[in-house]
């Protein structure tokens, strides 16, 4: 019930589709896992080490990536009923994942370990709204799981919402000084578009799973400007960060 829907057929646009979504689980995994791979070493080995509640959160999220890319192999293979099976194990991460992430934001705030090319409230408006969103993607995902076509496209682009932090640790966010939001958005989006850009060749069209996905993915980035420096969110900072 992640990455991949059930296309059928063993030739064709079935056949190449199936293999593109597997090649896009792979890409996102490798982009979070090279992102993290950078900094998460250097923080287990140093004392004090990381918190139980950071090493919950990325358990919790290596596992969504893992089943994210297992998913669509088990596909291609015909293990249909692992797949389905598999699905509800997804659903459950899914839910703990928006828990994990809203946990591990907050006490980031709290610890004052945000990066520092991220004001503090962006940080906290980009990551809530994407856990959110992505919990909202995954869930019209559940529902249309009877649907390959449109259950696989909602989970992906579920997942690319969480690009965030993988690219924000790959990308030299630093040099790009107040822009560093906006790039890593640009670089999320030309991934994001892939999906679109694929349908197009294959299909002569783009799945309406895309607009909304797409959609849900380019909202999210347009509202966490103008929230992340509106004075709700400032005073929410204050008060996490006390």
């Amino acid at each position: 019930m992640t990455a991949i829907g059930l296309a059928r057929g063993p030739s064709g646009a079935s056949w190449v589709g199936r293999r593109f979504y597997l090649i896009m689980a792979i890409v996102i995994g490798a982009v979070i896992v090279a992102g993290f791979s950078r900094t998460v070493p250097d923080a287990l080995t140093t004392p004090p080490g990381l918190p139980l509640l950071l090493h919950i959160h990325g358990a919790v999220f290596l596992s969504w990536l893992v089943l994210f890319v297992a998913q669509p192999a088990l596909a291609i293979r015909g293990s249909l009923k692992l797949h389905r099976q598999l699905g509800w194990v997804g659903a459950a991460l899914a839910a703990l994942m928006v828990i994990m992430g809203i946990a591990a934001t907050v006490f980031a705030i709290h610890t004052h370990i945000v990066p520092p090319f991220f004001p503090k409230g962006v940080f906290l408006a980009m990551n809530l709204i994407g856990v959110a969103f992505f919990g909202g993607l995954v869930a019209a995902g559940v529902a249309k799981r009877r649907e390959a076509e449109w259950h696989k496209r909602l989970m992906l682009c579920a997942t690319i919402l969480l690009l965030g932090p993988g690219l924000g640790r790959l990308l030299p966010m630093s040099s790009f000084g107040a822009v560093a939001p906006l790039v890593m958005f640009g670089v999320q989006d030309a991934i994001l578009l892939a999906g679109p850009v694929a349908d197009l060749v294959m299909r002569r069209k783009v799945h309406p799973a895309y607009y909304w996905g797409v959609g849900v993915v380019v909202l999210s980035q347009a509202l966490t400007p103008p929230l992340g420096f509106s004075p709700p969110v400032a005073a929410l900072v204050k008060m996490i960060a006390a």
